[in-house]
């Protein structure tokens, strides 16, 4: 519904606009229409002026000749007859100053008036000026006149009737005064006319073509640009989409209608134990791992989602817990499209899980284990002290007996510590230190039991390693427990060796402790930092737990490989900084 109301009001947008566009696109012809109209009406009046000026001067010059060559009665009046006669004149009269016609085109006009109802018309300076008049038979004319003085003086001779008393400004032949004379010249407007309907209609039909063009260029421009950015919007929204099914943490896989594998991110590929690209057009019952066909059959007519926990069985044989979320995936008009699978790892859930149980256990124990101590460690001092003055009293079996008391009081007592230092291991206080050392004086400590097994030994530092947030002493203490451990698993000899390594990028460093001892099976392995899990017939099984207890305390984490007849291999990852509580 909203992508529907979104197409009509991006239509309605593009009807306005295109309208709007259309309005200033005309408003911007008319403007360059009226502009080449004036610009050609500019252009017929300059050839109207241009043209009179022609004739004037030819006039002047014709007056002259015959002038010069001493024309006869009659002769400038025909003179103005015979240029008169050309093409688009429509008058050409000579008048004085009250507007008295003294030459004409017409000879019947001289004598009367040019124009009786304009009145007189003044000379004018140097220059000719033009005006629009009505004409005697109604057409409308360009008139250009001027003042016309072909030479001072001109001899009366050369007018006819009542031009004879007639001469220029200045002295006449007879030493009279002559009056000043006007020229006319009547011009044809239909020319004019003629080339500013040419110019309208060109200019309509340009403007009307400009029209069409532009609202046509508009519109594809903008359906244009429409269609790039929902091109664009398209393109955002499946890179979007495609980012978020690749980095989804949980296992996404989707089938055909027919059951085809059609996509698979990299955390299903992963859980399944194939490429995602291998996997994609098989169908989705070769994969194996689950029993596909009979999830896809109870998905079957089901409008709600399948939620359930499976085992997965992967390529090497493991058993994965994993939760499925699966669904039908069906279109607006109900069509059905294929299957969605969500593939979420339960394993880190579940490890966590027992996590947090054993440490309620572990919590429990202590509190537990801290008050018997305290009831335990009273009578021991009392039962060591006793037997101490016993051994000093009798002789012989008696004596070694009550030796036996004090190392098996002595025995009792180190659990017993062991025991409260489990339960109440303190705060830790954490400095800056150099972790090499910390290892040294571990190593040094164990170096009677190292010896006494003629174990080879081996520390090296990959790198410059950084000051760490380490408290020395319980850090001495966790690595002194995995030392003698290791030794211990090698009765026969052997070799252990430690190794440090900075990671920047994880922003922790590694310490590796590997021996090559008996190992642990697998079932062993799940128990190892259980307080009082032991597998030695007189260990107390709390070294292990203080070790992840120590470990924990400073924010890092431990980790354990073993195999049975190859040895164990101890990894501890401390950060480089503290971590915040």
């Amino acid at each position: 519904m909203n992508t529907f109301s979104g197409l009509s009001k991006q239509k309605r947008t593009a009807s306005w606009l295109t309208a709007g566009f259309v309005v200033i696109l005309g408003l911007a012809v008319a403007v360059f229409a009226a502009r080449n109209l004036q610009r050609t009406r500019t252009h017929m009046i300059a050839n109207y002026l241009d043209h009179a000026d022609a004739l004037f001067w030819a006039l002047e010059a014709g007056t002259r000749i015959g002038m010069g060559m001493h024309g006869g009665p009659g002769y400038f009046q025909s003179l103005v007859e015979e240029t008169a006669k050309q093409h688009g004149i429509v008058y050409l009269a000579v008048t004085d100053e009250r507007g008295r016609i003294l030459a004409h085109s017409d000879p019947a006009r001289i004598g009367s008036n040019l124009h009786p109802q304009a009145g007189a018309v003044s000379a004018p300076g140097e220059g000719r000026k033009g005006r629009f008049l009505a004409g005697e038979d109604g057409r409308e004319v360009f008139e250009v006149y001027k003042k016309f003085s072909p030479l001072p003086g001109v001899h009366r001779s050369m007018w006819c009737g009542p031009m004879a008393g007639f001469g220029h400004e200045g002295e006449g032949h007879d030493g009279g005064r002559s009056e000043p004379a006007i020229i006319f010249l009547g011009q044809d407007v239909r020319p004019l006319e003629e080339a500013m309907a040419d110019e309208l209609r060109t200019s309509a039909i340009i403007g009307a073509l400009t029209v069409v063009i532009g609202a046509g260029g508009f519109a594809a421009l903008f359906w244009a640009e429409h269609y790039r950015r929902s091109r664009r919007l398209l393109q955002d929204t499946q890179a979007f989409a495609s980012e978020v099914v690749t980095c989804l943490p949980l296992g996404l896989l989707t089938t055909d209608p027919a059951g085809r594998v059609v996509l698979a991110n990299d955390a299903a590929a992963a859980l399944i134990g194939r490429p995602g690209p291998e996997i994609q057009g098989e169908p989705l019952a070769s994969l194996g791992g689950l029993d596909w066909v009979g999830l896809m059959a109870d998905l079957a007519g089901r409008d709600e989602t399948l939620e359930r926990e499976e085992t997965l069985q992967t390529p090497g044989g493991r058993g994965l817990p994993v939760g499925i979320a699966a669904s039908r995936i069906v279109n607006s008009d109900g069509r059905f499209l294929g299957h969605l699978f969500l593939l979420r790892d339960l394993g880190e859930l579940r490890r966590l899980q027992e996590q947090v149980r054993r440490n309620e256990r572990l919590s429990a124990l202590g509190n537990l284990a801290a008050g018997v101590a305290h009831e335990i460690r009273n009578p021991l001092g009392s039962i060591k002290g006793f037997a101490t003055y016993l051994a000093g009293k009798v002789q012989g079996q008696d004596r070694e007996a009550a030796r036996a008391m004090v190392q098996e009081t002595d025995r009792l007592n180190r659990v017993v510590s062991e025991l409260l230092e489990f339960a109440r291991p303190g705060e830790l206080k954490l400095r800056d230190e150099d972790l090499g050392a910390v290892v040294e004086r571990a190593l040094r400590l164990a170096r009677a039991d190292v010896a006494s097994k003629g174990i080879a030994v081996e520390f090296t530092r990959e790198g410059t390693l950084p000051p760490i947030p380490l408290d020395p002493e319980r850090m001495t203490q966790a690595l002194l427990n995995l030392f003698l451990n290791a030794v211990q698993a090698m009765d026969g000899g052997g070799s252990l060796r430690i190794s440090a390594a900075p990671d920047p990028a994880e922003g922790i460093v590694s310490l590796r402790i590997e021996d090559t001892g008996h190992g642990m099976p697998p079932e062993v392995l799940a128990d190892i930092f259980n307080p009082y899990f032991t597998t030695k017939p007189s260990g107390t099984g709390l070294g292990l737990a203080i070790v992840h207890r120590i470990v924990e305390g400073h924010g890092a984490a431990i980790k354990v490989e073993s195999s049975v007849g190859r040895g164990t291999v101890f990894t501890i990852e401390l950060p480089m900084t503290r971590r915040s509580a």
